[in-house]
């Protein structure tokens, strides 16, 4: 084999290990990606997205008062969902603006227990139980 083609042939194959070397999921993040609702807030919007891409999304649903979402980057560092929001992403879906708050850039949640349908987690030392949706 020519010296050129060994070269393009190693370039290739360092170039399609590259996305499995530089962030690809987890085999356990691969099983978490979903769109995650706890009912009793909100039946029709997941409050976490959790992207194959690495993407997240996150809502903050108060019914009646307001509702707006915040994209990021999401994985799992051993017992926790780690969640990292870009605040300048912040779509206001229903409310008044002035009510959003502060919306912190790193957030990291004890992940407590997680199988196919549902995902709980600690958030202020309370247990929240977020239901999977298979769509």
């Amino acid at each position: 084999m020519k010296r050129s083609t060994y070269y393009l042939v190693s370039l290739l194959a360092a170039l399609l290990m590259l996305p499995t070397a530089c962030g690809g999921l987890s085999e356990q993040e691969k099983k978490m990606v979903g769109k995650y609702y706890i009912p009793a807030v909100s039946d029709t919007r997941p409050l976490i997205e959790l992207n194959t891409d690495g993407t997240s999304v996150m809502r903050a649903i108060r019914p009646g008062d307001i509702s707006y979402s915040v994209t990021g980057v999401w994985k799992v560092e051993k017992d926790s969902l780690i969640i990292e929001s870009d605040s300048t992403s912040i779509t206001i879906e229903e409310g008044d603006p002035g009510l959003v708050g502060h919306v912190s850039p790193r957030v990291a949640y004890p992940i407590k227990n997680y199988d196919e349908t549902t995902l709980s987690i600690q958030r202020q030392g309370i247990t929240y139980d977020y239901h999977r949706r298979m769509e």
